[in-house]
């Protein structure tokens, strides 16, 4: 029997890791609505026109073969132009185009943490982060986002957590899965901290122009007062409707701080050839053409939102925050019953065919009672939905 490396076991994405649970079940004829992964297309969303035909264009005229590992010229360009208008003047040579932005973390951590390593990251984030980080044999450490302040973080419990093997510190703004927006000066006392201690700050800013408010200034405007290395992730997955074109990139701040590392990074990217070509001929115009696609994507998706607050708040064993972007609900189901929150998922699947993300996924503690719903489905699944989550919630076997 060959073994597999202990580097694989310790990799657990927990938003697909329930998934096998939910086709087993769609294998002995039950339909499953999948609300664990945030794909608009999954919902019916497409993406615009003019990216469609940039990419059809590319595919007919333009090379498709293998790129540099750092991106298309004409991408990499206009990234650099987008982050400069932003106020973060940059450079052509400091953008790497990437496979989304979950590869553009694995690149960037994969380079930077050796064993042992220290990496903070928000509870609730994405899992991508504790997955990749557990995977090089590092070490995860969680500062909070407090629910009651709307899920904000605490600069003065971050500085508490950083040890003399911090490496990095991971700001993912606005949050997935909370849907919150950190505020500029909070962003800005975070940042401070970074630069005290010396870490590299990894700014995810996937969802920034998926905002129901005032979008927060990216990370790498504010860090052009402060001397911090910073590395901004982003991607056309979410803000632009194509998650299975694979395309994102990374832009660095303060470069001249961490040039070994970017270089480490560029040898790594060699390693894998390029990203996918064609899609990178959307990125230019995804970051100059028309946003009107976006302001009706926001829309319908503020519709939905209010819709899922209110049936929330509409269930007495149910809360929940009000989500400022994004399209993720974190809900808190107010009696486990002394029930893991992965029990309650797993049991919720099997009784209602709901598949939702336990909120433990997301580095919460089990026992908080959280679970993470997409909300990207029409109105009236997502009414079935809370239907069908009410009458699990009152079912008198709940607590046994």
């Amino acid at each position: 029997m060959i073994a597999p490396s202990r580097r694989a076991a310790n990799f657990h994405y927990s938003i697909r890791n329930l998934v096998s649970t939910a086709e087993a079940q769609e294998r002995d004829g039950r339909r499953i609505i999948y609300l664990n992964i945030g794909d608009p297309q999954a919902y019916g969303f497409r993406p615009p026109e003019h990216l469609i035909e940039a990419v059809a264009r590319a595919l007919k005229d333009s090379f498709t073969g293998y790129a540099h590992s750092a991106g298309l010229p004409l991408a990499r360009n206009a990234v650099a132009n987008y982050a400069t208008s932003l106020g973060s003047p940059t450079q052509p040579e400091q953008v790497l185009i990437t496979a989304g932005a979950s590869e553009a973390a694995d690149l960037v951590l994969t380079a930077l943490v050796n064993e042992g390593d220290e990496v903070l990251l928000p509870a609730p984030g994405y899992p991508i982060y504790p997955a990749i980080i557990n995977k090089l044999g590092a070490v995860v450490r969680y500062y909070r986002l407090d629910p009651a302040r709307g899920w904000q973080p605490d600069p003065a419990e971050i500085d508490t957590l950083v040890t003399d093997r911090t490496r990095a510190l991971v700001l993912i703004n606005p949050n997935n899965p909370s849907g919150s927006i950190i505020s500029d000066e909070t962003t800005r006392q975070i940042l401070e901290v970074a630069a005290r201690h010396h870490l590299l700050v990894i700014a995810d800013e996937v969802y920034r122009e998926l905002c129901f408010e005032e979008a927060p200034t990216s990370a790498s405007v504010l860090a052009q007062e402060i001397e911090v290395p910073l590395i901004t992730l982003e991607s056309l997955s979410k803000t632009h409707l194509v998650p299975g074109w694979r395309i994102g990139w990374m832009r660095y701040t303060h470069e001249e701080q961490m040039r070994d590392l970017t270089a480490a990074i560029g040898r790594l990217a060699s390693g894998r050839l390029c990203s996918p070509t064609p899609a990178q001929y959307a990125v230019e115009p995804a970051l100059t053409g028309s946003r009107e696609f976006q302001s009706d994507f926001l829309k319908e998706l503020k519709a939905r939102r209010d819709f899922c607050v209110g049936r929330v708040r509409k269930n007495e064993n149910l809360s929940c925050e009000q989500p400022a972007a994004a399209f993720y609900l974190m809900v808190k189901a107010n009696d486990f019953s002394g029930h893991s929150d992965e029990r309650f998922v797993l049991d919720l699947l099997v009784e209602t065919g709901v598949l939702v993300v336990p909120g433990s996924g997301f580095g919460m503690d089990p026992q908080e009672g959280y679970f993470r719903m997409v909300y990207l489905a029409d109105e009236a699944t997502l009414g079935d939905v809370f239907t069908r989550i009410d009458h699990f919630i009152t079912a008198p076997d709940l607590s046994s």
